[in-house]
This record gives C-alpha cells, structure tokens and sequence, in this order.
C-alpha cells in the first residue's frame, strides 16, 4: 500500500478514522459471506537508492548533480553485451569504460546476465554520473562519480518483517480460496508443500474446508517486495480433521522444520503424490480391465493424469537402478529406497537429467508426464514396493521424520502456545483484520 509522505490534517485524519470504523461495521453485518485477508497488499517497484550522502561527503568539488538535472537511461542486456558495449551505445567514451573496469571492485556491475537492467545517469554533456545495478530487490550496486573519479559500491537495503494472518473457507479448489484469502501463489504453494505428508489435497479437501495461516511479509523502505516464511496454520478438513503445523527456526534464524501441536515432525520419508497437481483415473486394483489390452489384469499401482510435460518428483530419497524404455511402462525409473522400498514412475514423456546410479533427494524433478508405452492417454503410472511387494501408495503408512530436538522444546511450546492463540483469534464468526507484532 502506498506510504503517506506528509501527515494529514486533522479534520483528514478524523474522517479516516470514521471510514475506518464503518469498514469495520460492514464487516460485522456480512460476517461469514466471504474469505477474509487481514491486509491488503499490492507489489510496487522498489525505488532506486538516492546518491549515498558518503559519496556527497567524498565529493568536495560538487561534481555530481542532482538527479533532477540529469538524463536517465534504463537499459536491458542483451546476450553477449557488456558494460562497455551498453556504455558505448550511449556514446561515453571508451576511457570511462576502462576507468571503471580498472576499479578494484569492478566486478560487482561488469559481471552482468541476459536480462539484467541497468539505470545510466548522464548530464547535459552526456558525462556518466552514475549506474545503479539492481542486482537483488535487497541488493543494489552503484557506480557514482566522484572527486577522485568514479567509486563503485554495494548498497544493501534492510528487509523489514511484518507478520500477518489470515483464514479462508474452502470453495471450488484450495488454491482459489488461497487467492481469495489474501495469499499470493508462493505461499499457498508453501502451505501445500508442508502438509504434503500430512493431507492428500486430491480427495481429503472438500468445500467448506477451513484454513488459517499466520506468515511473513517483506518490505523494503515501505514497500512490499513479496511474502517470507508461514510460522503457523491449521487446515479443518473433512470429519473434522484438525491438522497444524508450526515453524521451528534455530538460534541462527535458520529453519529446522514444521511440527504439529504434539511436536511431531510433519516431514515424513515419502510425499503422498509425486505431482503437484493431479486427478487420480485408476487406483490400485488386483483385478482390473485394462482399456489397451482387453482383459483383466491386476493394477498394482495409480495412475495419476496430468498434462504432458507435468513434472514428475521423487517422492523420497533414494537411488535410480533402472531407467530405460519398456514396452509396457514406456519411458520408466525404479528409485531404490531405505527398508527395501522401491518407487517405480511409468509413462514419461522424458526423462530428469538424472541417470541410473545416481542419488536423488525427496521432490526431486526425475522427468515429466507423459503417453509412452501402453497408455491410452497422458499420465503417470506410480507404484509402491515393499521388498518386492506392492502396496497401495494411498493407504501405505510413511514414517515420520524426527521430533523437536530436546533442546529446541521449551521454545517450541512457547512459540506454538503464542501461534495458537492468535490463530484462535480469526474468526469467520467477526470477520475482523487482526495485525500483529
């Protein structure tokens, strides 16, 4: 949202503060008719960094100008460019170039990539007096001119968190509801990734289904630059199902991994699907018909359809000891897993850029969906093995991973006890925005 530069007067700030309480009252009054975030938000450009006042300071003879006075140039690298290609497009001379390629930390804007923008200040004689480097939206590098010549500097803007929440109510599909709610497509992704283990989002969520979550949102001098980690939510699903999870983070601020309310860990050795997005056409069935061959044949795994060119995961971490062309699985791979698991992926229209042999982590893209071999249409087969047997991968039991470490649990309780109770405070039944610190 935008900032307010000056104050307001105050017959502006009294009429603010009514329309504010009138808000409010219509929420009261339509209470439970639609998803509720608890805070607009809206991604605005980040402003490029004023001349630094050190650079002022450096500068006794006044040389630079003030932006106003200057011409400014947005550039976009192209392959193939470089600092002094994109500086002599604009006519300033090959000198300057080599003045500030010559610069002890010239790397930091003479490294650049296809795509990259640069922000080219020159004055009325078309004399460089500065480039901004946008390298990260926290990031900058800056050339400026100075006294001396020209000084080439790394400039990091503070990331300021404000921790907000929101609830929503399931309709038509979570991802929808999701936008509807407040959340942007990283965070409901992040909301699917970590009850992956815990919630099969294909048959367990159903409309009606109540969601709540408490997450970070990023800011840079005011502006909103995208959302940070979710520390807490809880999904109802159908029956009642409560299911919660918690961050725990280490005393470096760097995660440990999300935990329900009795410290379990949510992360278990195998995802329930290996596609993000899914719809199940045949489940596992000893005796089924199969629609190519025409006859009854066992179905030991489940067929998951999906575009051609969806990606395919791993659903936990393993080996690949088989990955060749069959008639019958068409392109396939057999992962070899801990406790004589094997995980077999039927179908592919091609593989990852892994080979047999080789080692892959859980979520790791193997290849892609889809209609090789004996497929009457694009999808994933999937199947689940115990030393040699095959189970339904829906019903198995997976494992989960450990607990909260011992010394991290008087946090964790402290913590969760705190997320619990503002959880306890999004109620469909108020409707109110509730911010917190």
């Amino acid at each position: 949202m935008k900032q307010l530069k000056q104050p307001l007067p105050y017959l502006k700030i009294t009429l603010f503060i009514a329309l504010l309480f009138s808000i409010s009252t219509l929420g009261l009054l339509f209470a439970g008719q639609t998803d509720h975030a608890t805070s607009e938000k809206k991604t605005t450009t980040l402003p490029l960094p004023e001349i630094t006042a050190q650079a002022l300071e450096n500068n006794k003879s006044k040389q630079i100008k003030t932006e106003e006075h200057l011409n400014k140039h947005q550039i976009t690298i192209k392959p193939n460019d470089s600092l002094s290609v994109v500086l002599s497009r604009l006519n300033i001379k090959n000198r300057i170039s080599f003045q500030i390629e010559s610069h002890p930390k010239s790397d930091l804007v003479t490294r650049l990539n296809a795509g990259d923008q640069l922000y080219i200040w020159t004055d009325q004689n078309n004399q460089l007096q500065r480039i901004v480097y946008p390298k990260t939206s926290q990031i900058h590098h800056e050339v400026l001119r100075t006294e001396e010549g020209f000084n080439i500097q790394k400039i990091e803007h503070p990331v300021e968190i404000n921790i907000v929440s929101t609830y929503g109510i399931i309709k038509d599909s979570f991802y929808l509801s999701g936008k509807r709610a407040g959340l942007n497509s990283k965070t409901i992704m992040d909301l699917a990734d970590i009850f992956a283990w815990e919630i099969d989002f294909i048959r367990q969520i159903r409309d009606g289904n109540r969601f709540k979550v408490i997450y970070e949102q990023k800011f840079i001098n005011g502006n909103y630059i995208g959302n940070g980690k979710i520390l807490a939510a809880k999904i109802i699903t159908s029956g009642n199902q409560v299911h919660t999870a918690f961050l725990l983070r280490d005393k470096n601020n760097k995660k440990i991994g999300y935990f329900d309310a009795k410290n379990r860990n949510l992360k278990k050795a195998f995802l329930r699907n290996p596609l993000d997005i899914v719809r199940i056409t045949s489940g596992f069935n000893p005796r089924r018909f199969h629609p190519v061959l025409k006859k009854y044949r066992a179905h030991r795994g489940i067929d998951y359809a999906a575009p051609i060119g969806t990606p395919i995961r791993a659903t936990g971490d393993g080996k690949i000891i088989r990955r060749y062309y069959d008639r019958g699985f068409g392109n396939v791979i057999f992962i070899q897993h801990a406790n004589k698991i094997t995980t077999v992926y039927g179908h592919m229209s091609k593989f990852g850029p892994y080979k047999k042999g080789q080692r892959v982590r859980q979520g790791t893209i193997i290849g892609y969906v889809g209609n090789t071999g004996l497929s009457t249409g694009p999808h994933l087969h999937y199947e689940f093995r115990i030393d040699g047997k095959h189970v339904d991968p829906l019903t198995v039991e997976f494992a989960s991973a450990e607990p909260v470490p011992k010394q991290y649990l008087a946090q964790f309780e402290r913590k969760y006890s705190l997320m619990m109770a503002k959880m306890s405070r999004l109620s469909p039944e108020t409707q109110l925005a509730i911010n917190f610190e």
